[in-house]
């Protein structure tokens, strides 16, 4: 493709005062491929940071300021940064079944029955009284591999009218140690820790819908500070044009009696009370922007000063990115929120198959237990707790318990609903992964049509400019007498709103290119990521980072969870994309696609389980 100068983009009229040339050849052939010259600037760039209305103050803002606001202050990012950490606390909660437990029973037993058995109470008593006190204290705790241990030390005091009795007011002492170990079903780690895997899991699965909906309100702020930016240029060209037809209104006024007729002065002025409604219309257009923009960021500074008139400072950017579209599919491969999801949910399929998987086993456990007893008359329970320890020897017990339900089909079917489950998040995987390339794939095309669209706007926008002007300098130098003139004042009028839809059209093209390359991002799933020093900074809950750890670190108890800290300033939001090296030659910029290569999606299994294996970059033969 030829590329064509920028010089001969440039408006003759405008041209002298630049140093170009006044010759003008603008492309026409089919193929060519113009670029905007790297010094222009339209010139509403100048003023569309200045005031436009008598508001009491102003306040210039660009992206990044209101991102970073929007990010502090929104409540809607406020609700969204909650649900992770509300997710948080099911882990916490998960893992506190592995604590030790305290626990204390206190009972006191006051018997009084009829006595069938004289061998009851071995006199003649019709009444057989017991007073008993009992009271143990111990501690027990589930352990991870599955079993169960408690130690409980019993006290007790007993008396009744039993002459077998003896001693009298017994205080008894008895110190129990047990174990239990499952050996077959609900053995091992696997199992017993699936709940705070899960749980696990399922935190990491709401911070990726948070950083999903982050991105999402993040491209609405992006989207209405460029709505703003059109508006007010709109607003600045709709002002142009009208200061255009007043000028002629004006021109025709002074020559009224000399060469102009009355019909052309009427229809000067019929042409300002039409470009005067327009520019009511483009007030409101900037009012309503600047709404929606305090709707969205909601900072302290902009939602209660609604009299505030927004001035933005960013102006977009027209420099061309050769994107690579594999480099752009495989970016959002690694860090697509949605795809990243489908993967935790892959995971816990996996883990809940696992589960099932022991559960088809029998019930078998391991009982052990030891104790030693003291006893004592005349309520001396010290005493009993003493002897506990000297007298005798301890007393043991080893059984095994075995319990297996006939035809086990509840865990069968319990097994068979997880293979079905792990089937269907394997095909939501690969959706998701077709979803997000195609996702891709239009964002690259739209970013590339984007561009061209804005230079054909461009080459437009200079065309229709150079008409208007070249109309003007013939319409001032004919005489305005004849119908020959009325008709070029017609062509004038007609040209000028013509160079102002064009300008239109071309800020609308300059926003939407800006908006693709952030629609491109969003796609890639890396609007959200920034730089801020080594390590990148995270809009997650801290425990993000100690996620893959087997055992989540503890709060004290009572302590409330805190927000995630503000973001530093310095934080750079939007990395670039994959980009490849721009050649210049005498055939324009040439574009390379780099070769092939694998991306893995897998990540380290908190517990041992089947993961989804490294997936190479799918060819596509759009790539």
């Amino acid at each position: 493709m030829q590329r064509v100068p920028a010089e001969s983009l440039i408006n003759p009229y405008t041209a002298r005062a630049n140093g170009y040339p006044t010759s003008v050849a603008l492309p026409h052939e089919a193929g060519q491929l113009a670029e905007l010259p790297r010094e222009y600037a339209p010139w509403w760039d100048e003023v569309i940071n200045k005031p436009m209305r008598a508001a009491p103050s102003t306040r210039p803002v660009n992206v990044e300021s209101l991102i970073f606001e929007a990010i502090q202050h929104s409540p809607q990012i406020t609700a969204f940064r909650i649900d992770p950490i509300i997710r948080e606390t099911q882990i916490l909660e998960e893992a506190a079944a592995f604590d030790w437990q305290t626990f204390l029973e206190t009972k006191f037993d006051d018997s009084n029955d009829p006595i069938g058995n004289s061998l009851t109470t071995g006199d003649n008593s019709d009444r057989f009284t017991d007073k008993q006190f009992t009271s143990r204290i111990g501690v027990e705790k589930r352990l991870e591999q599955g079993g169960s241990l408690d130690a409980t030390q019993n006290f007790g005091l007993q008396d009744n009218n039993s002459t077998f009795f003896t001693p009298r007011d017994q205080g008894t002492s008895r110190l129990e140690l047990n174990f239990t170990q499952p050996l077959l079903r609900g053995a091992g780690q696997t199992y017993n820790e699936s709940r705070t895997v899960l749980a696990m899991l399922d935190h990491q699965i709401s911070e990726d819908d948070l950083q999903e909906s982050l991105q999402d309100h993040l491209v609405e702020v992006y989207t209405t500070y460029w709505s703003l930016y059109r508006a007010r240029a709109v607003r600045l060209q709709k002002e142009r044009l009208l200061r255009r037809a007043i000028d002629v209104e004006q021109k025709l006024a002074a020559r009224q009696g000399i060469d102009a007729v009355r019909r052309q002065v009427l229809r000067a002025r019929a042409a300002i009370a039409s470009r005067r409604s327009e520019i009511v219309r483009a007030d409101m257009e900037v009012r309503n922007a600047e709404s929606r923009l305090r709707l969205l960021v909601n900072s302290p500074g902009l939602k209660h000063s609604t009299i505030v008139e927004l001035l933005p400072v960013e102006a977009p950017m027209s420099d061309y990115m050769n994107v690579s579209m594999r480099g752009s599919v495989e970016t959002a491969l690694q860090n697509r929120p949605d795809i990243q999801r489908a993967i935790k949910q892959m995971k816990e399929t996996a883990v809940r198959l696992e589960v099932s998987k022991n559960e088809l086993l029998p019930k078998l456990d391991l009982v052990l237990g030891t104790y030693v007893a003291g006893l004592r008359g005349k309520s001396q329970v010290d005493t009993a707790w003493t002897n506990q320890f000297r007298d005798g020897r301890p007393g043991y017990t080893v059984g095994l318990m075995l319990q297996y339900p006939l035809g086990n089909r509840a865990a069968k079917a319990r097994y068979a609903k997880r293979e079905w489950e792990v089937a269907k998040t394997l095909k939501e995987f690969e959706a998701s992964v077709e979803a997000s390339m195609s996702e891709v794939e239009l964002a690259v095309r739209e970013f590339e049509t984007s561009y061209q669209e804005m230079l054909s706007r461009f080459q437009s926008m200079i065309a229709a400019d150079t008409e208007a002007n070249y109309l003007l300098e013939r319409w001032r130098l004919l005489p305005g007498n004849d119908q020959t003139t009325s008709f070029l004042l017609e062509d004038l009028l007609d040209s000028q709103e013509r160079v102002a839809m064009e300008e239109q059209d071309f800020v609308e093209a300059q926003v939407a290119y800006v908006l693709s390359v952030v629609r491109l991002k969003r796609a890639s799933g890396i609007l959200l990521s920034c730089d801020c020093g080594n390590s990148p900074v995270s809009f997650m809950t801290p425990a993000a980072r100690r996620i893959a750890q087997p055992k989540p670190l503890p709060r004290p108890v009572g302590q409330r969870p805190a927000l995630p800290a503000p973001i530093p300033a310095n934080a750079k939001l939007t990395p670039p994309l994959p980009v490849l090296p721009r050649t210049q030659t005498s055939a324009g910029p040439q574009r390379r696609m780099p070769q092939s290569t694998e991306t893995s999606l897998s990540q380290p299994s908190i517990i041992p389980m089947p993961g989804p294996a490294p997936l190479p970059v799918p060819a596509r033969s759009q790539l």
